[in-house]
């Protein structure tokens, strides 16, 4: 078992390394400048192309039965996270960390006749980093999901929000 205090040590460095300008930096960066994987090769000046081309074709499209489970679990979670604040907060975590990992193998890695076993390396590798926080979070349960008051005008992004969820970008359009 994990001693209390290298929990939070462990804990101090991740927050303090997040919270640096070169952590942001670095986080854009791997998911802009990391180059696709693809089994058959391909032109770098190509590299936007087979980025769209895996995407359209990821295995995430076989899943479409799934969707509406994806739609309403968060739903779901967000009013427990209402109705019982902090004590749904692990559960939320862990849907965060699972979800992300889905969506890593998920959205991220296609097989397709063109160009093979193909992966976007850059946003695998940015969900599964993401991922790993979420279960990290879930396994230290230090987030406060206490209801703060806020002035209305902090809420112009939940409409947006609600339409980014519900009708999210169509690649095969």
């Amino acid at each position: 078992m994990v001693k209390k205090e290298n929990l939070e040590k462990i804990q101090g460095i991740l927050e303090s390394t997040t919270r640096k300008w070169w952590f942001l930096v670095l986080f854009i960066l791997i998911g802009t400048v990391t180059p696709p994987i693809v089994r058959k090769g391909f032109d770098p000046s190509k590299t936007g192309e087979i980025i769209s081309y895996i995407l359209r074709n990821a295995f995430i499209k076989f899943c479409s039965p799934l969707y509406p489970v994806f739609k309403i679990i968060p739903i779901i979670l967000i009013l427990a996270l209402i109705l019982f604040g902090n004590r749904i907060g692990r559960i939320l975590s862990l849907y965060g960390g699972i979800t992300y990992l889905l969506f890593a193998f998920l959205q991220g890695i296609a097989i397709t006749d063109k160009y093979g076993f193909g992966i976007v390396t850059g946003n695998f590798i940015l969900m599964i980093l993401v991922a790993i926080f979420w279960f990290w979070e879930a396994f230290v349960n230090k987030s406060n999901f206490t209801p703060q008051k806020l002035p209305v005008t902090r809420y112009w992004v939940v409409p947006l929000a609600f339409l980014a969820f519900w009708y999210p970008v169509n690649l095969n359009q």
